[in-house]
């Protein structure tokens, strides 16, 4: 029963799975020594699908891995053979044009300063002293590190052989942890106490899925953006195309860092580069639609209702990243606030049946079909569980009532514990048993 100290176990391990996904966002957002192993183990989780295939087809694991690794290469390849000449052709242009845009800038900006100072002597001679103070101290601060940064990773021996080691290190590191993926989950799966062990199978395995999607989902969404930016910027005739469409879905890995970076270049370039209006709103109109498409088409079509983040919470998440680990802490804040959610789902799931919000007897309630073997098997299988907590359900044969065949239909069997729906439709025994060990405690 709930509120034993069996439950409050599960209670601790629900907190210590929460405590390990934040501990490990903030290792890859924050540790730059472990940054290699950390992308290792990414890169292999990301390869475990593919890697597992080909092991249940009698084959090593580690072609999974290299069919992977050499993709992205030729994918890359391709990438730089297609767009390289006309990205170099697009710098070359636009560089050209930087003196005109400095000229088209002072003259649109000279006039409306002096037309200023001429109206409100006072208040411009203020905002220009603060405006100058502060340009004196921020931008020789600004180059002053930017330079260092960039003397201490590029032109420093060691900064580069750092670099270098990485991208040697990581998929070595992956490709070992790509073989040996099932033995190192193995070891994990016998730390666990055996009392909680479903428990934090289901929760783990809730979040890999989650994960899984995120990710999956957020590349190919990433991919859509890229090309419709890149071929409405084509389209509107916006300078640099062919650079700012590609990066701006790159980005968008990154929730609205794409939008934002991408559609402020384009927007002033275009401004600039064509001194009008009607080019800088087609770009404007190129940016809404392909947001609109990614809003309303992609995103529930290929995340759907899994990773299930709030807008409000997707922003917290990315401030809260941003603010204690820079851009790093931006990149993680999403995928570790959707599995965090996985937590608090199945910690306020356990909360709402709980002895605590509930009662001491838990009310167990069966909705089923006579005439459907699946709500039988399911049956069969309850009831040895809830007999070994002592609980006995009430079994509820919906064809004698119209309204709860209206809201059940054939979502059958519904399992309800404590006025919660706790499960419906098929379900495999080993994920009963973690969910009644979650919601109810005892024996699984």
């Amino acid at each position: 029963m709930a509120g034993t100290p069996r439950s409050a176990s599960l209670s601790r391990m629900l907190v210590v799975i929460g405590a390990a996904v934040l501990a490990a966002g903030a290792l890859f957002a924050w540790s730059s020594a472990l940054f290699p192993l950390l992308a290792g183990f990414l890169l292999a989780y990301l390869t475990h699908p593919l890697a597992s295939y080909f092991e249940r087809h009698g084959l090593p694991r580690i072609l999974g891995f290299l069919v992977v690794l050499l993709s992205f290469a030729a994918v890359l390849v391709v990438v730089f053979a297609l767009f390289l000449p006309a990205l170099l052709n697009e710098l070359v242009v636009v560089a050209e044009k930087l003196p005109s845009w400095q000229e088209v800038m002072q003259e649109r900006i000279t006039p409306l300063l002096a037309d200023l100072k001429t109206r409100f002597p006072g208040s411009y001679a203020l905002l220009e002293g603060r405006i100058t103070g502060w340009l004196q101290t921020t931008i020789p601060n600004m180059a002053d590190r930017t330079v260092t940064r960039l003397a201490d990773s590029l032109l420093s021996v060691f900064g580069v052989a750092s670099a270098l080691l990485n991208l040697v290190l990581i998929p070595v590191i992956a490709a070992y942890v790509t073989v040996d993926f099932n033995h190192f989950i193995a070891s994990l799966r016998r730390l666990v106490p055996r009392p909680v062990l479903p428990t934090v199978q289901l929760v783990v395995g809730d979040i890999h899925n989650v994960l899984s999607a995120f990710v999956g989902g957020q590349l190919l969404i990433a991919l859509a953006l890229g090309a419709m930016y890149t071929v409405g910027l084509l389209l509107v005739r916006a300078p640099l195309a062919l650079v700012i469409g590609p990066l701006a879905g790159l980005l968008s890995l990154v929730p609205y860092l794409g939008l934002i970076v991408g559609g402020t270049s384009a927007f002033l370039l275009s401004f600039f580069d064509y001194q009008d209006l009607l080019h800088p709103l087609g770009v404007l109109v190129v940016f809404i639609v392909a947001q609109n498409i990614e809003g309303w088409v992609l995103t529930p079509k290929l995340l759907g209702r899994m990773v299930g983040l709030h807008p409000v919470w997707v922003l917290v998440s990315l401030l809260v990243g941003g603010e204690l680990f820079g851009v790093p802490g931006v990149i993680v804040a999403v995928p570790v606030a959707a599995a965090l959610r996985v937590v608090m789902k199945h910690a306020i799931r356990a909360y709402r049946v709980s002895a605590f919000y509930q009662g001491e007897t838990p009310t167990v309630v069966l909705y089923t079909r006579k005439d459907s073997e699946q709500c039988r098997e399911f049956q069969a299988m309850l009831e040895p569980l809830l007999k070994k907590r002592g609980v006995e359900a009430r079994v509820v044969e919906v064809t004698r009532s119209p309204r709860l065949m209206r809201s059940f239909g054939e979502r059958l069997p519904v399992f309800e514990v404590n006025g919660e729906i706790l499960c419906q439709g098929e379900l495999d025994e080993e994920r009963l048993k973690a969910l009644l060990q979650v919601v109810m405690g005892g024996e699984g």
